[in-house]
């Protein structure tokens, strides 16, 4: 436990007020209160803790699974500290999820900003996959002018890392011209957020799962920003864009999409200053309903 220990300090403040230690844990939780590379409306350094507040505050029953959050083991285990650059941020991620992963355990990621998923990727060993639900296709090579390291290229340093093949976006629908030429020129999957309303929530789901057997990936890592919400039912982001997802049409697609290959989730890009706490409960929620989903594939494989 060097890379937990060494990273990462405890808050006062635990995920749901939930307290399994970490040797019994099935799900270990930490934040990334990193935003420095932020574009637009610059905060999801203090999503972490705010979502965790959210968390506390919403029950915690999931419909969907007929599973209680709070039974669930989970195990808070703090913050990331060394933020104070891109490349020590990734380092960390990359240490604390690698090692959380070798104790068989799931990973939660709170956000901070997108440029963490990278790290989280490049934790995970064997043939992985991501899938990355984001208005945004994240592809530019530098943004701005002349920095590689971003929120706006997190998906084509990904790309470059493991191979357009194993990466698929879902819920696009806004991206500059080099992205869209990129895209198409690497055969990246991306599912725009017009298709999952035309096709469904859920035929989506299946589609993914289609994607996922035919590709071979064999561990998946869900990257959840939360832009992907539409700006109705998430106005706290770094960069809102129009006519995006329900919550529900978000979650159906993940109920549909989590198995046994799901080794671990981040959820980034909230910016609590820009609303009341409406997207700091949409994230709770979603990290809630997504551990139970987890949790139901991994015993019905028991």
């Amino acid at each position: 436990m060097k890379a937990i220990e060494f990273h990462l300090s405890r808050s006062s403040m635990l995920f749901g007020g939930f307290e399994a230690n970490l040797k019994e844990a099935e799900f270990v939780v930490f934040g990334v209160p990193f935003d420095a590379t932020s574009s637009y409306r610059p905060g999801s350094r203090f999503a972490p803790s705010t979502i965790r507040n959210a968390a506390l505050n919403i029950e915690t029953f999931s419909l969907r699974t007929k599973l209680d959050a709070s039974e669930l083991k989970i195990h808070d285990a703090g913050d990331l500290t060394n933020t104070t650059s891109v490349s020590s941020t990734i380092r960390g991620i990359t240490e604390v999820v690698r090692e959380i992963l070798s104790l068989g355990k799931v990973p939660v990621v709170l956000g901070g900003e997108h440029t963490l998923t990278f790290g989280a990727v490049e934790a995970i060993e064997g043939n992985r996959g991501v899938i990355i639900f984001d208005a945004h296709l994240d592809l530019r090579d530098q943004y701005p002018i002349g920095i590689k390291w971003s929120h706006a290229t997190v998906t084509r340093r990904i790309v470059e890392s493991i191979g357009s093949r194993n990466v698929v976006c879902v819920g696009t629908r806004a991206f500059c011209k080099e992205e869209y030429e990129y895209a198409n020129e690497n055969k990246l999957i991306y599912i725009t957020s017009h298709e999952v309303v035309e096709e469904g929530a859920r035929k989506t789901g299946s589609k993914l799962n289609r994607i996922i057997d035919e590709l071979g990936l064999e561990k998946i890592w869900l990257s959840i920003d939360l832009d992907v919400l539409d700006p109705s039912a998430a106005p706290g982001v770094a960069n809102p864009e129009p006519e995006g997802l329900t919550v529900k049409q978000l979650l159906d697609i993940i109920s549909e999409v989590v198995s046994i290959k799901v080794v671990g989730f981040d959820i980034v890009e909230a910016a609590p200053g820009y609303d009341r706490g409406i997207t700091a409960i949409q994230a709770a929620k979603i990290a809630l309903e997504t551990c139970c989903l987890i949790h139901k594939a991994r015993l019905s494989t028991s």
